[in-house]
């Protein structure tokens, strides 16, 4: 099997995110969001903001860009910032805090 090249080099058009808890809402957009083998892949980028997460899935995140926090409900935030990784288990459920435009990679398990 080959390798698969990821570029982010064609992002979509900035869309508001569907659960938003604060005004204005956040904006998102994807770029090389594809299948592969273990799940989906891509990059995500996020304008400040606060809102709940939607994904039920699996997800590890690596933060390229920007800072932000996550609080898992019933926990405590989980402040990121570039260069950190995040694993989300399936069903994880919360709050975004995105302070600084955020960007990540992410993989998505089935």
């Amino acid at each position: 099997m080959s390798p698969t090249l990821i570029r982010a080099d064609a992002f979509g058009a900035p869309v508001a995110v569907s659960r938003p808890t604060s005004e204005p809402a956040a904006l998102f957009r994807t770029a090389a969001d594809q299948e592969i083998p273990v799940g989906s892949t891509g990059f995500w980028e996020c304008t400040p903001g606060r809102f709940r997460r939607q994904v039920p899935q699996a997800e590890y995140s690596y933060f390229i860009s920007g800072q932000g926090s996550f609080t898992p409900d019933g926990g405590e935030p989980i402040p990121f910032r570039a260069g950190d990784a995040i694993y989300f288990a399936a069903n994880t459920e919360g709050e975004w805090n995105i302070i600084e435009t955020v960007r990540k990679t992410y993989l998505i398990f089935p």
